[in-house]
């Protein structure tokens, strides 16, 4: 018999890299007129400064097309502890912060699914770009 492990205590030791916040918006199901049910057209602030880790992912892309260039495709990774309720399509807009708390840089994008490990809970960020 397997000696079960308990990683809440790890969980709990990582929040002391959570020190960046995110503001999380996300659609919300109604109820229409005709009965039927749907979703808002606009964004409903759900959650606001919440504490996470942002970390940069980065992807190599290659492509024939731009063989010449080989592009590296750069995401957000944002790290956060398990009792946060972040889900695939909520908007996110997430402040890197220096250490005295100032912001350092405001992304803005939809989440996909979460995943979820014992101790901690990620999302990557697909970015807004301007165009």
């Amino acid at each position: 018999m397997k000696n079960k492990i308990n990683f809440e205590p790890i969980g709990e030791a990582m929040k002391v890299f959570d020190t960046d916040k995110i503001d999380i918006y996300r659609r919300t199901e109604i109820q229409n007129p005709d009965g039927t049910t749907g979703e808002t057209s606009s964004l409903v602030p759900m959650y606001t400064d919440v504490y996470c880790h942002i970390a940069f992912i980065t992807a190599d892309n290659p492509d024939s097309a731009t063989a010449d260039t080989q592009p590296i495709i750069v995401g957000l990774k944002i790290n956060c502890s398990l009792d946060v309720d972040i889900q695939n399509g909520d908007y996110v807009i997430a402040n890197k912060l220096s250490d005295s708390g100032e912001v350092l840089e405001t992304y803005k994008g939809l989440v996909g699914e979460p995943r979820v490990a014992q101790s901690r809970k990620s999302v990557e960020m697909k970015m807004e770009t301007d165009v």
